[in-house]
C-alpha cells in the first residue's frame, strides 16, 4: 500500500506541475508580445459616457482617433482638435495632468462631445490594466474610463503608397487629375520611385530621426497624353517632393510635409500592388 501511494502521490504531483507549466508564456515564442504603454500608438475604440453606463464604442474613421505615451506627453486627436499633456507613469500607476493643451477648431458637434469626454476621462486617469494588444485606462476604484488597442501602423518603406492630394505650388492642395494615378514606393536601402502620371521617377531619400529628405529625382522622357493639366500635375508633384522634410503615417495614409509641418502630398496605401504606368 506505501509503494502504492508513493506511486499516486508522485502521478498527483506530476499533474499539478504540468498544469502549471501550461500557464507560462510559450517558450517558443509563440504568443502575442505585449507593446509597451510609450512604445507604440494607441487606438480608441471606446470611451464611458457616464458614471452609469456601458462603454460607448466610438465609429471606425478613415483616420483612426488615437493616443500616444512619449517623451512624459500624452498626444491625441479623435478627429477634430489635437490635444496633449503631461503624465507619469509608477508601475501601475498612471496619472495623466488635467491642463491639457488644445487646438481650438470647430468640428460637428457629436464629434466635439467625443471630444470633450476623451479629455476629461484623461483628467481622472489613475492607473491602467493592459492585456495584450488592449489597454484600459481606470479611474481611482478601477472602473474602466476608456478602451484601446495599439494601432499597426503602416511602415513607410516597402509598400505602394497612391497619391490623394498634393501642394500645387500655389499654397493649395488639389486633387489628381480625373484619370490619372500617381504612385509612391520607397525601399529599405534607401531608394523610391513611382509613376508622376506622364512617367516613371525614381530618387534617392535620406531619413534621420523623422527627418525626410528628397532628391534629386530622375524621370524618364515619355511625353504625357491628354490634357495640358497631366503634364502641369506631373511637374508640380515632382516640386512638391523637393520641398519634403518631415513624414506622419496614420493607420494607411501618409504626409509629406514640408520644413514647416505643412502638407506637400497626402497618400493612401495600395492594397494590392500598383501597376502605375509611365505614360497615359
Amino acid at each position: 500500500m506505501s509503494a502504492l501511494r508513493t506511486l499516486v502521490l508522485l502521478g498527483l504531483i506530476g499533474m499539478a506541475v504540468t498544469s502549471f507549466a501550461t500557464d507560462e508564456p510559450p517558450a517558443d515564442g509563440a504568443e502575442t508580445a505585449v507593446p509597451a504603454i510609450d512604445a507604440t500608438p494607441w487606438r480608441i475604440l471606446a470611451y464611458r459616457s457616464d458614471a452609469e453606463a456601458d462603454l460607448v464604442s466610438i465609429e471606425p474613421r478613415e483616420v483612426p482617433p488615437r493616443l500616444a505615451f512619449a517623451d512624459d506627453r500624452v498626444s491625441g486627436n479623435v478627429g477634430c482638435n489635437s490635444f496633449s499633456g503631461g503624465y507619469t507613469l509608477e508601475g501601475d500607476r498612471l496619472t495623466i495632468d488635467p491642463r491639457m493643451a488644445i487646438t481650438m477648431m470647430a468640428c460637428e458637434e457629436s464629434l466635439m462631445a467625443v471630444e470633450q469626454a476623451i479629455t476629461a476621462h484623461l483628467a481622472a486617469v489613475a492607473g491602467y490594466r493592459q492585456a495584450g494588444q488592449s489597454l484600459k485606462l481606470l479611474d481611482a476604484d478601477g472602473v474602466v474610463l476608456i478602451l484601446l488597442e495599439a494601432l499597426a501602423e503602416t511602415p513607410l518603406a516597402g509598400v505602394t503608397w497612391r497619391l490623394d492630394t498634393y501642394n500645387n505650388g500655389k499654397q493649395a492642395l488639389v486633387s489628381t487629375v480625373k484619370g490619372t494615378e500617381i504612385t509612391l514606393a520607397l525601399t529599405a536601402e534607401g531608394t523610391l520611385s513611382g509613376s508622376d502620371g506622364c512617367n516613371r521617377y525614381m530618387s534617392g531619400y535620406t531619413l534621420d530621426e523623422g527627418r525626410l529628405m528628397i532628391g534629386p529625382i530622375a524621370t524618364t522622357r515619355m511625353a504625357c497624353r491628354g490634357p495640358e493639366s497631366v503634364a502641369e500635375q506631373a511637374a508640380a508633384y515632382t516640386a512638391a517632393l523637393g520641398l519634403v522634410r518631415g513624414y506622419r503615417i496614420e493607420g494607411e495614409q501618409l504626409w509629406l510635409t514640408t520644413e514647416d509641418g505643412a502638407t506637400a502630398a497626402h497618400f493612401r496605401v495600395v492594397t494590392e500592388p500598383a501597376k502605375a504606368t509611365e505614360g497615359r
